[in-house]
């Protein structure tokens, strides 16, 4: 996540026992740990919350029938019915060409 590896870490745990001290340092380690997890706590809610508002407005909106009204209004149905006789051009070519020597 940081890209912080172990001797980064021993690095900043050797300030944190000059600077906190050795008696404070599991205080100050619960402390944080319990901040990281009310803030994860926190985020996962929000994340819920936020999901849901979208799931409601789908539902409003109702997107899920938009989208098929739209698929169904852009969607080129091409039925054409061709005979032989139309699909018949190289026979077309021939006779205009006899015709044309006549």
């Amino acid at each position: 996540m940081f890209d912080i590896g172990f001797f980064e870490l021993m690095i900043i745990m050797g300030i944190a026992v000059v600077v906190i001290g050795p008696q404070n340092l599991p205080k100050l380690a619960k402390a944080i740990g319990k901040g990281w997890g009310e803030f994860q706590k926190t985020f996962s809610g929000l994340k819920q919350e936020v999901m849901d508002e979208a799931e409601g407005l789908k539902q409003t909106v109702n997107i899920d029938a938009l989208q098929q009204d739209i698929s169904a209004a852009t969607k080129v149905d091409v039925d054409i019915n061709l005979s032989e006789a139309d699909l018949d051009l190289a026979g077309d070519i021939a006779g205009d060409l006899k015709k044309k020597d006549d």
